[in-house]
C-alpha cells in the first residue's frame, strides 16, 4: 500500500481520475465515499480544480497526501474555472491575479463547490458499477437484489447460513427457480466444493408414524388411518420410496473425506447448501467415497516411529467407524460405506 500510495503522489497524472479515486478509497478504507453526506474533512479525497490555462496533458494535475488529512486531487477535466471551467474566462484570469498575490480565499472557496461537484460526478459513474461498492465493503444493491431472488435479502437473513451470504450470489441463477433439479443441484455442490458429485433420486426411506394416525383395533372413533383400503398400516412406521435425495461425493482425497464428516469444516456448509437449496421436505443423504489409494491403514499400538508426511494426517485424523479400515493389502476399489443423512 505504502508503494502505491508513493505511486499516486510522484505521478498521479499517470492514473485515470475514477481509477485514481477508488485507489484512494481502497487506501483509505476508514475514511467516508466521496460524494454521500459526510463531513468533506472525513472523506477520502479532497478535489481541487488547476487554475492554469495551459491544455491539459491528464484529467488529473497531481495528488498530495498530507497526514491525517484527506488526499488532496487537483483536477483538470471540470470545475468552475480552470482550463475546463464553464464560468467565463475572466473568471479563471481573476484567479490567477489572487493567486500571483498569493490570495487562496477565492480559489478556496470556489472549491467548495468544485469538490461536491466533482464528487458527484464520480458518485454517478460509481452508480451503475456494482463491483465498486462491494469491493470497498459496502451492501451495494444489486447483491441485495440477487439474495432477494434466493429468500435472503431482508436484513433479519443476512448472515445466518453457516457459509457466507456472498458465496451464495454467485449461484443465483440455480437457486432461485422455485423448480429444483438433480443437475442445478450436482452442479452447486461440485461447484463449491470443488469436488466430483453426483445426485441420486428417490432415495427411499421408513417414518415413523405419530400416535395419533397408528392403526388401533379397539379404537372408540374410527379414522380414515384405520379404513382398510384407505389408510390402515400395520406398525408405526412407514416406507417413502421419495423421501431423500443422496448426493454422492468423490473419489476424495483423506484429507476431503474428513472435511465432510459431522466434524469437519464442511460437513455444515454442505448440510446448509442442500436445506437451502431442497427446503424443509426433502431429506438429505451424503455418500462418501474416498480414493483406494487415499485408505488409511489402521495402526492397533504404539505410534510408528517413522511416518511419511501423508501418512502423517492418516494418523492424526483416525476414528473409529468413519476413517478405520481394516486391511491387510492394496484395495481394488474405493471405499463407499459412509452415508450420512441430514
Amino acid at each position: 500500500m505504502a508503494l502505491l500510495q508513493q505511486r499516486l503522489a510522484d505521478r498521479g497524472y499517470d492514473f485515470e481520475f475514477f481509477q485514481a479515486v477508488r485507489l484512494l478509497e481502497r487506501l483509505s478504507p476508514n475514511r467516508a465515499p466521496v460524494g454521500r453526506f459526510s463531513v468533506p474533512s472525513t472523506e477520502v479525497a479532497r478535489f481541487e480544480v488547476n487554475q492554469e490555462m495551459g491544455f491539459p496533458a491528464s484529467p488529473i494535475e497531481g495528488i498530495e497526501f498530507v497526514e491525517g488529512q484527506p488526499a488532496r486531487v487537483k483536477v483538470n477535466f471540470m470545475g468552475l474555472t480552470g482550463p475546463q471551467g464553464v464560468l467565463p474566462l475572466y473568471y479563471t484570469e481573476l484567479m490567477r491575479e489572487r493567486l500571483r498575490a498569493r490570495d487562496h480565499s477565492a480559489v478556496s472557496f470556489l472549491d467548495i463547490f468544485n469538490h461536491r461537484m466533482i464528487s458527484l460526478f464520480y458518485q454517478a459513474w460509481e452508480k451503475y458499477r456494482f463491483p465498486i461498492a462491494y469491493e470497498r465493503g459496502d451492501r451495494d444493491r444489486f447483491s441485495h437484489h440477487l439474495l432477494d431472488l434466493i429468500g435472503l435479502g431482508t436484513q433479519g437473513l443476512d448472515n445466518r447460513q453457516p457459509l457466507p451470504d456472498d458465496s451464495l450470489i454467485f449461484y443465483t441463477g440455480l437457486l432461485s427457480p422455485h423448480a429444483r433439479s438433480a443437475s442445478a443441484l450436482r452442479n452447486l455442490v461440485a461447484d463449491y466444493f470443488n469436488v466430483q458429485c453426483e445426485v441420486e433420486q428417490f432415495i427411499g426411506g421408513w417414518y415413523p408414524l405419530i400416535e395419533e394416525t397408528q392403526c388401533c383395533l379397539d379404537a372408540e372413533d374410527v379414522t380414515i388411518s384405520e379404513q382398510l383400503g384407505f389408510g390402515a398400516v400395520v406398525g408405526d412406521e412407514v416406507y417413502d420410496q421419495q423421501s431423500a435425495v443422496r448426493i454422492v461425493l468423490g473419489p476424495l482425497s483423506l484429507e476431503q473425506y474428513c472435511g465432510f464428516l459431522p466434524n469437519g469444516v464442511g460437513h455444515e456448509p454442505l448440510k446448509a447448501l442442500a436445506r437451502l437449496f431442497g427446503g424443509p421436505t426433502i431429506d438429505f443423504e451424503v455418500k462418501l467415497i474416498l480414493a483406494k489409494d487415499e485408505v488409511p491403514e489402521c495402526h492397533i499400538g504404539p505410534r510408528p516411529p517413522a511416518v511419511r508426511e501423508e501418512e502423517e494426517f492418516a494418523l492424526e485424523n483416525i476414528q473409529l467407524g468413519w476413517t478405520s479400515w481394516v486391511k491387510t493389502a492394496p484395495r481394488h476399489a474405493d471405499a463407499a460405506d459412509a452415508i450420512l443423512r441430514f
